[in-house]
């Protein structure tokens, strides 16, 4: 048996919910839980990305650089946020309720809240997939805004640019959901097994 933190990552600014539930490890270091977030999720991992603690219903943008963990750049505007290199997860998360945010690609600013819900005891492999509720919209589509008018595009056969939305989307309905494959993701993120000779 090994502890386990159960976090809720929800994409923010989006009804029906996006969402998943997982169990990680709370020794995770930043940059293996943003790795994590984007398997579950179903990122591409093709932008930068940071973490922040808010301060009840903050913004990312709004939470001072000294509760953000980012990754050092050259390129910086304003106070430097902490080096996340440096944190696990169990540094700043201690207790159900607990809240963090996580924004992926500064541009288009996909929010997410991370909640702690639940300190578990599991025999599972971490980490771990548990649900997941809704796809996350394409990427470089232009962040919430531009995610709602191109799954409109979608749905309207008959608009002007309904070949761009197709392409950005596939097939698949807007919110369409591939469970496997993002357990397959995340359960690839679980370390090897190393065998005894």
């Amino acid at each position: 048996m090994s502890i386990a933190f159960q976090l809720r990552i929800e994409l923010r600014d989006f009804k029906p919910a996006i969402y998943r539930d997982v169990l990680v490890d709370p020794a995770t270091p930043l940059p293996k839980l943003h790795k994590l977030i984007q398997a579950a999720m179903g990122w591409d991992d093709e932008h930068m990305h940071g973490f922040a603690v808010p301060l009840k219903n903050e913004r990312y943008y709004r939470v001072q650089a000294s509760r953000r963990f980012e990754k050092p750049s050259a390129v910086s505007w304003g106070e430097r946020a902490n080096n996340e290199a440096r944190f696990k997860l169990q540094d700043i998360m201690a207790k159900p309720k607990d809240k963090l945010l996580y924004l992926y690609d500064f541009g288009d600013d996909w929010e997410h809240v991370i909640t702690l819900k639940a300190v578990v005891d599991t025999e599972l492999a971490l980490p771990y997939l548990l649900k997941a509720q809704q796809g996350c919209p394409p990427e470089d589509c232009g962040g919430p805004p531009g995610a709602e008018y191109w799954a409109s595009v979608w749905h309207d056969t008959s608009h002007p640019e309904r070949d761009i939305a197709l392409q950005m989307f596939g097939e698949n309905e807007p919110g369409w959901l591939d469970f496997e494959a993002l357990q397959k993701a995340v359960n690839k993120l679980q370390p090897k097994l190393r065998r005894v000779k």
